[in-house]
């Protein structure tokens, strides 16, 4: 079970077009929520992630796409958070999936 008292070591957040995203990253998990393509803002369930990737969603964001056998949750982050929150979630996540469209 993950300490809950230890603050992230990485904390990105972003309100983009009516949409909410957060993903904190820990030293040994993560968590994320989203509202992106969603009608209410969900929790990503960790326990259940096949995998992650980074994907582009316009000229000014990035989705963090995590990937369960049922769902993908898209949350939303700037494009000057990508490459910090690409090594972040390679620490504690693994390898991130072949792109989408590959």
């Amino acid at each position: 079970m993950p300490d809950l008292s230890v603050p992230p070591t990485l904390d990105l957040q972003l309100a983009w077009r009516g949409a909410t995203g957060r993903v904190r990253v820990f030293r040994d998990h993560v968590t994320a929520e989203t509202s992106y393509e969603r009608d209410a803002l969900a929790s990503v369930p960790m326990r259940a992630l096949v995998g992650w990737r980074l994907e582009p969603c316009d000229d000014t964001a990035v989705c963090v796409e995590f990937v369960t056998e049922d769902d993908v949750y898209r949350v939303l982050l700037g494009r000057q958070d990508e490459g910090v929150a690409a090594l972040a979630l390679r620490r504690v996540l693994g390898e991130p999936l072949p792109a989408a469209s590959a």
